[in-house]
C-alpha cells in the first residue's frame, strides 16, 4: 500500500541558495515514513514484540528544486525484502506540476532491545502485510 502525504516548503526548509536543502529532505522524508506507520497502525505492535526497525542506507536522487510555498507529495511504499533488510521507495512530487523533486531508496533493517538484528519473519511479517507482501529478494 502507498501512503501519500503532502508538505508545504517553508522558509526554515531552504538554505541559502532559495531551496531545499539534503538536510532538510532527509528530516521530510522521516516524516513521510512516521505518516506510513501511523496511517497503517504499526508503532505499537511492532515494538510490542520488541522489534526497532532503523536505517541502514539511504540513497537519494534529486531531480528538480523545491522553493518555498511549494507543495510536495510524498509518495512511501515496501517494495521489496530479503530476510534481513526492507527497502522502501519515497517519491517527492511537485502537487502543482507533478513533477519529480527526488527519488529516495531507505534500506531498512530490525534489531531487538539489545540492538541485535533481527531476521525478518513472523511475527514481525504477520503484524505488517505491506512488508510481507514485499517482492521478496536476495539481496537489495
Amino acid at each position: 500500500m502507498k501512503s501519500v502525504i503532502n508538505i508545504t516548503v517553508r522558509g526554515y526548509h531552504i538554505d541559502r541558495f532559495g531551496h531545499v536543502n539534503h538536510g532538510r529532505y532527509v528530516e521530510l522524508l522521516e516524516e513521510a515514513r512516521w505518516c506510513y506507520l501511523e496511517e497503517n497502525n504499526l508503532f505499537e505492535p511492532i515494538h510490542e514484540i520488541g522489534a526497532i526497525h532503523v536505517v541502514s542506507r539511504l540513497e537519494i536522487d534529486y531531480r528538480h528544486p523545491a522553493r518555498v510555498n511549494d507543495t510536495l507529495s510524498f509518495e512511501t511504499k515496501i517494495t521489496g525484502r530479503t530476510n534481513s533488510e526492507f527497502l522502501t521507495n519515497q517519491d517527492v512530487f511537485l502537487e502543482a506540476s507533478e513533477k519529480r523533486v527526488l527519488h529516495a531508496r531507505i534500506f531498512n533493517v530490525f534489531v531487538d532491545q539489545q540492538g541485535k538484528a533481527k531476521t525478518i519473519a513472523p511475527p514481525i511479517l504477520d503484524l505488517w502485510p505491506d512488508l510481507a507482501d514485499a517482492e521478496i529478494l536476495n539481496r537489495l
